[in-house]
């Protein structure tokens, strides 16, 4: 009888052990992201695109009308668990970083039409048909963008109200970097070996977020901005 009630322990501590390794493989997978915040640079000499894309010179800068192609958050959105972080590796330059909470049916389109209505220009290969492509008017103009509930959420007022041209919405914003000196983009991909700068932020809150580049052109723009769930 000893012997048998010692096997039957033996295997309901075995089965726990690795459902509770199970457990904890599943949220340590869960615990981080990592997220691309920017596009990295094109090689010197190789244009984005053809025509009206610079095809030398400052390829990719703010006077070449294909720069937006590099606007982008990849992934646009990453799901963690609470307590878990998310790292962001900027590339390229002139960026700025925010992060907002937002209601949790808030949508990238919603945000977007708040920014500059119409496409999502990241579904746009043709710069002449995206509406607010280098507009000093719309980037320097009030926006106030509200999330799913209605709630304003990022009021970047007019370009004038910060020195350096920065969505400077204080209100609701839990961190920032880049306010008065852009970030420093990397030229190498993601991982251990980049050379760019690293921003890694834990989220102790469930809910969901919303990650944004303070350049005023390149967010109310060109919507560079992604999301981070936390479950």
């Amino acid at each position: 009888m000893r012997i048998k009630i010692l096997v039957v322990v033996t295997v309901l501590v075995a089965a726990a052990s690795v459902s509770f390794a199970q457990v904890e493989q599943k949220e340590q997978q869960a615990q981080t992201a990592m997220v691309d915040f920017g596009v990295l640079p094109f090689p010197a000499g190789q244009p984005l695109g053809g025509s009206p894309c610079l095809q030398s010179g400052a390829i990719g800068g703010p006077a070449d009308p294909c720069s937006y192609l590099l606007h982008h958050l990849t992934p646009e959105e990453v799901t963690i668990d609470k307590g878990g972080e998310v790292s962001f590796q900027v590339h390229g330059g002139g960026h700025g970083f925010a992060i907002y909470e937002v209601s949790k049916d808030t949508t990238r389109d919603m945000i977007g039409q708040f920014l500059c209505a119409g496409p999502d220009p990241a579904t746009i290969p043709n710069p002449a048909d995206l509406r607010c492509n280098l507009s000093d008017a719309n980037a320097g103009a009030e926006h106030v963008i509200v999330d799913g509930h209605g709630n304003e959420i990022v009021v970047p007022a007019g370009a004038t109200t910060h020195p350096n041209n920065r969505v400077w919405a204080v209100d609701g914003r839990l961190t920032s970097a880049g306010a008065f000196q852009f970030l420093n983009g990397g030229t190498l991909p993601a991982g251990p070996t980049s050379n760019g700068q690293l921003l890694t932020y834990r989220f102790l809150k469930s809910g969901r977020y919303l990650v944004i580049c303070m350049n005023r052109v390149h967010f109310l723009n060109d919507w560079m901005f992604g999301f981070v769930n936390v479950q």
